[in-house]
C-alpha cells in the first residue's frame, strides 16, 4: 500500500525555494541557472471507463509540445518497478538518444523515462518509487543523471488516445526529442485528476525545456498548486531545484533549462 501524500509537506520544504514564479509572471530565478516563466490496500489498475475529466478549452501553452500527435511518434512501454503494475510504476528500458546530448558536461547517447515523470540518461535505469525526491536537490539515492520533468506518483490512463509518447521532430543540427506524459492522473486523486506535461532535449544548444500543460484535480485542489511535485535536475553531486513539495508549479508553468 502506498502512503498518501501528507500537506506538512508545504511547511517541511518551505525554506528551500529556488525560484518563484512572481505576481505579474516574471521570473526570479535566483541561482537556479535556469529560465522560468509562468504561461497563461492499493485497487487494481483498470481502464477509467469513460470518466476521464474533459479537457479544458483553453489555448496551447507555449513551450508544450504534444509528442502523441507528432509523426513518427512511439508509444513508450513500460516494464514494472518491484510488484507494482507497469503503468502505475513503470521504466522504459534503455532508449537511444537521436543526437548526443550533453547534461552536465557529460555527452549522452542512451536515456530513459519512468511513468513518474522522471527523465535519466545513461546506460543505467534508474527513478524512484512513487516520484519520491529528497529536497533540496540533488537528492540522495539518486545515482543515474536525472530530470525530475514532473515527479509526482502518476498512474497511466488506459484509454488509447492516453500514455507516454517520445519522438523526433524537426532536423539536424536543430532536431528537439520530445516526451510527453499525457492525460494521466495523481494516484491519491485516483482518476478523479488529469495531468499533461511535456520535456523537450534541444539539439545542439542542450537546453531542456519543461511545460506542465495541465494539472486539473478538481476534488483534491492543492495538488493542481504543484506541492506533490518535484521539478529540477541534478548528476552526482551538483543538482538544481526548481520545485521541491512546494506550491510552485501550477498548471501554464514552463521551465528552460540552460546547460
Amino acid at each position: 500500500m502506498k502512503p498518501f501524500t501528507l500537506v506538512v509537506c508545504i511547511t517541511l520544504f518551505a525554506s528551500v525555494i529556488a525560484c518563484t514564479i512572481e505576481p505579474g509572471g516574471e521570473a526570479d530565478p535566483g541561482d537556479l541557472g535556469a529560465e522560468v516563466e509562468a504561461e497563461a490496500a492499493r485497487p487494481a489498475l483498470a481502464p477509467s471507463r469513460g470518466r476521464t475529466p474533459p479537457a479544458p478549452a483553453a489555448p496551447t501553452l507555449t513551450g508544450f509540445i504534444d509528442a502523441c500527435l507528432l509523426p513518427g511518434m512511439t508509444k513508450a512501454t513500460f516494464n514494472a518497478t518491484s510488484s507494482f503494475d507497469a503503468h502505475d510504476e513503470g521504466v522504459t528500458a534503455v532508449l537511444n538518444l537521436p543526437f548526443p546530448f550533453t547534461f552536465y558536461g557529460t555527452s549522452h547517447t542512451k536515456y530513459w523515462f519512468t511513468t513518474n515523470g522522471q527523465l535519466g540518461f545513461g546506460n543505467t535505469l534508474g527513478g524512484s518509487l512513487f516520484g519520491r525526491a529528497s529536497c533540496p536537490l540533488p537528492a540522495a539515492g539518486f545515482s543515474t543523471p536525472i530530470v525530475f520533468v514532473y515527479s509526482v506518483d502518476l498512474i497511466g490512463r488506459l484509454e488509447p488516445h492516453a500514455g507516454v509518447c517520445y519522438a523526433t521532430t524537426g532536423t539536424a543540427p536543430s532536431r528537439k526529442l520530445v516526451v510527453t506524459w499525457k492525460d494521466s492522473f495523481f494516484y491519491d486523486a485516483w482518476v478523479t485528476s488529469n495531468v499533461t506535461f511535456s520535456a523537450t532535449l534541444n539539439e545542439g544548444t542542450n537546453v531542456i525545456d519543461v511545460a506542465i500543460e495541465r494539472a486539473d484535480a478538481p476534488y483534491a485542489p492543492d495538488f493542481e498548486t504543484g506541492f506533490v511535485s518535484v521539478l529540477g535536475r541534478q548528476a552526482g553531486s551538483s543538482g538544481q531545484t526548481y520545485s521541491c513539495y512546494q506550491p510552485n508549479a501550477p498548471e501554464g508553468t514552463v521551465v528552460h533549462y540552460n546547460p
